[in-house]
Order: structure tokens, then C-alpha cells, then sequence
């Protein structure tokens, strides 16, 4: 029996140290002699667990259990393979199981708060992170989802300390360093939530989720867009002014957004202009432009990015030029161009959308000319404020089609004097 708890103890520090194959063929030699030792077994499933081969994994566990059916430690880890499995009522039957033999694990409390994250039984996660982590004060991955468990139930602001703790107790914690990003960024904290994220792909640079999360709040966002003869800056609480200018031109607005308020006072749109203008793009879900004449600074027209999803790296365009002389100019061809550029390349958006209503023959053509495909033909699709029923087309234009465009490479170096297509 000496040899076997030696060759056990092995595996154990080959299992450990992430040897396993070298861990796995000591527990077969073990195996061998002793087909029914029931610790070899629970290695051999932790092993395979470990390995993703989880067939093999259930098959063993289920042997270990069999044979030793008050090991609580046994079922916790059972418990915590079925979970990573996805088998989810499985997992919190078992970790219940192995709290009855033994309420004072606090890996298994934490399986158990995993398991009810993902069943939306938040309120019960909280209560059981709580629980390991009174076991084990200092245990990162227990106030990591704890945190986690806390931003479900929109306790963003206790859930930071969490995070925080975590971080404290494991300074290489990518996961935790984004997820505190999240927390931040869900408290309008844009520039702590942008270290965050920078930290976390600076310890995983592979992060991907991170990595998104950083260009969700990057500060290119913010950034003005200049041309050779234009250039575009984010609304400010002094454009208040010009923006009732362009909102009372009816004739404009029938072309460019007939449901924005035309009549709103000046004061009151200032206001608004200025909280607006204080928030990021990924608060807001839009950014929104006056359009800038760079010999004169006069502004001559609006442009925004509206309905901006991040999950899926879309936005809808919008543009107006209130003078009807500017739309032949080349003024506007000069801003969509700037537009572009901003979002495949700079915010890296994956698709562009512009709506136009049918009424609006002169933009839909430009729309096609410029490179949108014509995506959708929406008939009587919107009610104007006045109860007529709108016809609208539907254009789309994709990072592909950006960059694989010869008009818009063309039109770039000769208006912007540079490629806006090459990567």
C-alpha cells in the first residue's frame, strides 16, 4: 500500500504541475493493480476534466462516487466538471450534494454561484459567493464573480471593491482588470475604464474581449475629422444656435430627419448639447458632427452616426447640408469621405447603413454611386409628422465593400489626398 499512496502522491505533483500524461499513465499503473481505489479514479476524472476529454471524465467521477460516496470533495469536483460541460441543473444538484456532506467548502460554494449566474438566479449567486469567501477570505476568482454576480442585478458601483480585491489578490488577473472595466464603463468612468481594459490586454495580449471593450471607449471616438477643406467637430453647446437654424428649414429637414423637434428653444437645446457633449459615444450610442467650412469656420451642414451597436459594429449614417447649393459642391461628397474614413478605420465599425426616404431621388443616387448597396425598398414604412405614410430605402456599405472599392479609393486621393481604402 506504501508503493501505491507513493505512485498516488506522484501523480498528484505531475497532475499539479500540468504534466498529464505523465500524471494520467501513473493512475493506468495504479489502476492496474488496484482497479477500484477510488482516489486514483477521482484523479484520473480531475485529469481528463483537465484535458476536456469529459466522456471519460463523467465515467470516472461517477466510479470515484460510487466507490466513496461521503467524499464531498469527490462530488464538489464532479460538480464543477458538469458545470464547465454546460450541464448546468446537473452541477447545482451535485454541488448541493457535496455541501450536505460538507457545507464549509468554499470551491464548491463558488461552482455553485457559476452555475446559478447562468440560470439568472442572481440574488442566490451573490448569497453564495458571499458564503466561500467568509470560508476563504482570500479567494480572487470568488470576488471576481461576486463582482460579476453584483453588475447582474445593476450593482455596478459594489461591485468595483470586488474586482479591486480580486486584483489585489492576483495582479496578473486579465479577467478581472476587464471586468472592472466593465464596471467602471457602466458608471460613465470612461477614462478608468479604458486603463482597465489597456491592463488587461497588457497581461493577456490575446484577450479578445478586452481588446473589444478597449475600442468600445477608445478615445478615437472623441476625436474631430479634418479634410483638406472641411472639418468635422462634435456638437457643442454653442452650436445650439445653428442647430435651431437648420432644424426650422423645412424643405432640409423633409430630406434629412423629419422627426427631430424643430422648434425647440434655444436655451433648452444648449443644455442638452452640453450633457451630450460631456459623455462618450459608447454612453450616448451616437456621435453627431457640425460640418465646418476650414477657410472661413463657418459651419455648413450636420453628420451623425446614430443607432450605434457595438455587439455587432453598425451604425447608421446620417448627413444634411441645409444650403441645396452645397450638395453640388463637393462639400458633401468630401464629409461622407471623412465619415468613412472615421468609421472603417478609425472606430473600425464593420458596417455603415444609410436610410433615405424615397422621396429623396438625389441622395439615393449619390448613395449608390458612392458605393452603398441598395439593401431594402421599405414601402410605406414610416408615418411623417403630419400622417403621410413614407416610402424609405434601405443602403448598406461593409468594411469589404470600403476597402475593396476603386470609386472610393479614387475619389479619397483626389479629394482627401490619400487612400482612405488601404489598410
Amino acid at each position: 500500500m506504501r508503493q501505491i499512496s507513493e505512485a498516488l502522491q506522484r501523480a498528484v505533483r505531475h497532475q499539479q504541475s500540468g504534466q498529464f500524461s505523465e500524471a494520467e499513465a501513473v493512475c493506468r499503473q495504479i489502476l492496474a493493480a488496484l482497479p477500484d481505489q477510488p482516489d486514483t479514479l477521482h484523479l484520473l476524472a480531475i485529469i481528463y476534466a483537465q484535458t476536456k476529454r469529459y466522456a471519460q471524465a463523467n465515467d470516472n467521477f461517477r466510479k470515484a462516487i460510487t466507490l466513496a460516496p461521503a467524499r464531498a470533495d469527490f462530488i464538489g469536483n464532479y460538480a464543477n466538471a458538469l458545470w464547465e460541460q454546460g450541464s448546468i441543473e446537473e452541477a447545482i444538484s451535485y454541488c448541493e450534494r457535496s455541501l450536505a456532506i460538507n457545507a464549509n467548502q468554499a470551491e464548491v460554494l463558488n461552482v455553485l454561484g457559476n452555475a446559478l449566474m447562468v440560470q439568472n438566479r442572481h440574488e442566490k449567486a451573490v448569497k453564495s459567493f458571499r458564503r466561500a469567501l467568509q470560508l476563504r477570505p482570500q479567494y480572487p476568482h470568488a470576488f471576481n464573480n461576486l463582482g460579476n454576480a453584483l453588475q447582474k442585478i445593476n450593482q455596478a458601483a459594489e461591485a468595483i471593491p470586488c474586482y479591486q480585491q480580486a486584483i489585489e489578490l492576483q495582479g496578473d488577473y486579465s479577467e478581472a482588470c476587464n471586468n472592472l472595466g466593465q464596471a467602471l464603463k457602466n458608471l460613465g468612468r470612461i477614462d478608468e475604464a479604458r486603463a482597465q481594459f489597456h491592463k488587461a490586454l497588457q497581461l493577456t495580449p490575446n484577450f479578445n474581449q478586452a481588446r473589444n471593450n478597449l475600442a468600445e471607449v477608445d478615445s478615437c471616438w472623441l476625436e474631430p475629422l479634418e479634410g483638406k477643406k472641411l472639418y468635422l467637430r462634435r456638437y457643442e453647446a454653442q452650436d445650439a444656435a445653428y442647430l435651431r437654424y437648420c432644424h426650422q428649414n423645412n424643405d432640409f429637414m423633409a430630406l434629412y430627419n423629419q422627426y427631430i423637434p424643430r422648434h425647440q428653444p434655444a436655451d433648452e437645446l444648449a443644455e442638452k448639447l452640453r450633457q451630450t457633449q460631456a459623455l462618450h459615444p459608447c454612453q450616448t450610442k451616437s456621435v453627431d458632427w457640425i460640418i465646418f467650412r476650414k477657410n472661413t469656420g463657418q459651419p455648413t451642414g450636420i453628420a451623425n452616426l446614430v443607432d450605434i451597436n457595438l455587439s455587432h459594429r453598425r451604425a447608421e449614417f446620417l448627413i444634411g447640408l441645409p444650403d441645396s447649393e452645397d450638395r453640388t459642391r463637393g462639400v458633401a461628397l468630401e464629409a461622407i469621405l471623412l465619415v468613412l474614413d472615421y468609421v472603417f478605420n478609425r472606430v473600425k465599425l464593420n458596417k455603415l447603413i444609410a436610410h433615405v426616404y424615397a422621396h429623396n431621388a438625389f441622395s439615393q443616387k449619390n448613395a449608390l454611386a458612392l458605393g452603398f448597396t441598395q439593401e431594402s425598398y421599405l414601402r410605406e414604412h414610416l408615418v411623417d409628422p403630419h400622417g403621410n405614410l413614407l416610402d424609405v430605402y434601405g443602403n448598406g456599405m461593409t468594411m469589404r465593400d470600403f476597402h475593396s472599392s476603386p470609386r472610393i479609393s479614387k475619389l479619397s486621393l483626389r479629394i482627401l489626398g490619400c487612400d482612405i481604402t488601404v489598410v
